[in-house]
């Protein structure tokens, strides 16, 4: 948990206690009523919190466990970006919050200080802030670093500051990082009970990290080449004082150290810029989309299919214990910045309630009459809610990691509603620049942009909800991929495109080590694509190839398409002796490829349906070398049938003429209780024959 502490009242007057009524009142009350009134509109989905708390757990009965979120101490991510290395020279700040003490956060107005305060908060307790902005231009944001706690023990104190305590403290009195070193300065005499690594940044283009401990603290500025030589500091959850490592430690120094790899991860990323980057300088965009939401595993590669690798299959669950966007990860904010003279007003903070891989980034500004009533509420900001949700809904048994069907449909639809938030907040920052700041026009604007987001939050939800209730007819599909992310093989893309829940499936990749750690047990039916059906059983190995058999003989379907069909055949000294097929002319495997034409049997006329629309005889498909099938004599195998067969063929680099027409293309049989198919085509390239292979894979799955 990045920032979570004791819950003893920090040491604050009074005045800083009382939370006066915000402006706008009414003004709100009546937008609460045709909030509602549009809510019950959606079938009374979210009308009120407890119904919303309801769907979450109807999600989470349908899908997984209810298992008490287990106790994750230290989490959070941080960067503090100078204007040095920004596309328009203005700071930024970042911060993805993990805690495991509550998912419910909500963004509130804090006026009872010497600066007017907007910050993210614990639902319902404004005693605390976990990152924010001031009417000066102030941001501050923090990330726990208990090896801060263990170098500096203090006697417990509840009248001294905490983490959340100091950032709601330093929000209603600092104008500058200076201001706030200077606080620090003052609080090292009284005591404190922090111990976090602490971003600011403000109105004159300070940007700064602070190591605080109970009662020291160290300095790091973000625009001394000394401390930042790349223009940003980076801190996960330890610090660099604590750890005696340089300012900007590097891998081996923090090979060891708990959150280490985040912290390598997201200076990779910030390096790299591998997208969103203008010449070469990292963008708001940049941060909000690729940092925030960004899945990498151990070694720091991006899981493909997410945001940083957007080629290739999804895993069908992602580990987050180590990613920088988590299980556990509640909300999130990016704040831009203002250059020195420039109206402090304008410091935007881009606020993402609930886990930023299911949640959308809104504008805010501390000038605004009063909160959009979709990012504040006492039991949680209902745009986060449905984050939380829709989080709740895709975790793993374990809660660890992100089961990963429903992200490519929110991202899809989330992500370009963001896209324009983003560029109509610019425009209006522009604007701004140029005629002046107004409070009226950020309040229109940042009402406007929450609710757009809300609504596509709320499509999300009930598109979610549909889904759920629809999930057990879908057909479980894993698709086999050891192709390396940086050249994903194109087979499994191809099928992942048409085997989807609108046609009634749900697709998952699977790796060698997957199938090894037999996580097949899950699904209804393999896929065994093209490739190399001998590399396919090297990188199985024997107890992958063993996995692949049980789940066979047990009931589990198999389809295997080209190198998929060597595999299964009852040839080779690795095949899987799955179906009762030899290859014939064998010698000259590496025919060629192009297209060819094949023929329905009476009985593949009956399977397919050819009448039905996407398939007509005679069918053209592609052919890629695969194996020309013929019966074969293994005496423990049934017999199969034929459903399709070759009436042209390919004949280069010297196979012989006449030996591939009249082979059998398609074949189907029993493996102990499960059913295979096999395809020596390619019906699942583009623009080919799809339908085989949808006919085919639910058969497969005994429908």
């Amino acid at each position: 948990m990045g920032d979570k502490q004791s819950l003893r009242m920090p040491h604050l007057s009074t005045a800083h206690i009382f939370v006066a009524p915000m402006p706008g009142c009414d003004q709100k009350k009546n937008a609460n009523r045709n909030h509602l009134r549009r809510l019950n509109n959606l079938g009374r989905i979210l009308m009120t919190r407890q119904k919303l708390l309801v769907y979450s757990v109807a999600f989470l009965a349908a899908c997984t466990p209810l298992i008490c979120v287990p106790s994750i101490s230290l989490a959070c991510t941080t960067a503090v970006i100078s204007g040095q290395v920004t596309a328009d020279g203005r700071p930024l700040l970042w911060k993805n919050r993990d805690t495991s003490s509550t998912v419910h956060n909500e963004v509130v107005l804090l006026g009872t200080g010497k600066y007017r305060a907007l910050a993210i908060v614990d639902a319902g307790d404004r005693k605390l802030v976990w990152m924010g902005v001031n009417a000066a231009g102030f941001c501050i944001e923090n990330s726990l670093s208990r090896d801060l706690k263990e170098t500096s023990p203090v006697e417990s104190n509840q009248k001294k500051l905490g983490n959340g305590g100091l950032m709601r403290l330093a929000l209603e009195t600092c104008a500058t990082v200076d201001d706030f070193r200077k606080l620090l300065m003052e609080t090292d005499q009284t005591g404190r009970t922090t111990h976090a690594n602490f971003g600011v940044i403000d109105a004159q283009g300070g940007a700064a990290m602070f190591e605080t401990a109970p009662d020291h603290f160290t300095m790091f500025d973000a625009n001394n080449p000394l401390d930042a030589p790349h223009g940003y500091i980076v801190r996960s959850n330890f610090a660099t004082t604590a750890q005696a490592l340089p300012a900007n430690p590097t891998a081996d120094q923090v090979a060891e150290i708990y959150a280490g790899e985040r912290y390598l991860r997201a200076c990779r990323l910030i390096d790299s810029a591998p997208q969103g980057a203008t010449d070469d300088k990292l963008t708001l965009e940049f941060v909000l989309r690729h940092m925030a939401r960004d899945m990498a595993d151990d070694s720091g590669q991006a899981y493909p299919g997410t945001v940083n690798a957007p080629v290739g299959l999804l895993p069908a669950t992602i580990p987050t214990e180590r990613t920088i966007s988590r299980s556990t990860t509640v909300s999130a904010a990016v704040f831009h910045g203002v250059l020195a003279g420039e109206a402090p007003e304008l410091t935007t903070m881009w606020t993402m309630l609930g886990d930023p891989k299911f949640s959308i980034a809104v504008p805010c500004w501390v000038a605004v009459d009063a909160v959009a009533d979709e990012l504040t509420d006492p039991h949680g900001g209902e745009l986060g809610e449905i984050a939380v949700t829709l989080r709740d809904w895709s975790l793993s048994p374990d809660r660890d990691g992100i089961r990963t069907r429903g992200l490519p449909g929110i991202w899809k639809d989330v992500w370009p509603v963001e896209d324009a938030l983003v560029q109509e907040t610019e425009q209006a920052r522009q604007r701004w620049l140029r005629d002046g700041f107004t409070s009226s026009e950020a309040t229109s604007l940042h009402h406007s942009a929450a609710a757009r987001a809300m609504a596509v939050m709320e499509r999300e939800l009930i598109e979610a909800k549909e889904h759920a209730l629809t999930l057990p007819t879908l057909i479980r599909v894993a698709i086999y991929d050891h192709s390396p992310d940086t050249d994903p093989a194109r087979g499994p893309q191809n099928l992942a495109q048409f085997l989807t829940p609108e046609h009634g499936f749900e697709c998952q990749r699977l790796r060698p080590e997957d199938v090894r750690a037999v996580q097949l047990g899950s699904f209804e039916v393999l896929v065994m694509p093209g490739g190399s059906g001998s590399k396919q059983a090297e990188m199985l190995q024997t107890s992958g190839c063993a996995a692949i058999r049980d789940f066979v003989d047990a009931g589990g379907g198999y389809v295997g398409i080209c190198a998929g069909s060597y595999l299964a055949s009852a040839q080779y000294s690795w095949s899987l002796n799955l179906i009762n097929a030899r290859v014939w002319d064998r010698a000259h495997w590496a025919r060629g490829t192009g297209t060819v034409t094949v023929g329905l049997s009476p009985l593949g006329g009956q399977f397919f349906e050819p009448g039905e629309g996407q398939l007509a005889e005679p069918i053209a498909v592609y052919y890629g070398q695969g194996p020309l099938l013929v019966p074969g004599e293994h005496p423990e195998l049934p017999r199969y049938e034929v459903l399709a067969t070759y009436e042209s063929e390919v004949a280069t680099k010297g196979a012989p003429v006449g030996a591939m027409v009249g082979t059998h293309a398609i074949i189907r049989g029993q493996f102990g209780s499960g059913r295979v198919i096999c395809f020596s085509p390619h019906p699942e390239a583009p623009s080919g024959p799809q339908a085989l292979i949808t006919r085919g894979v639910t058969w497969a799955a005994g429908k």
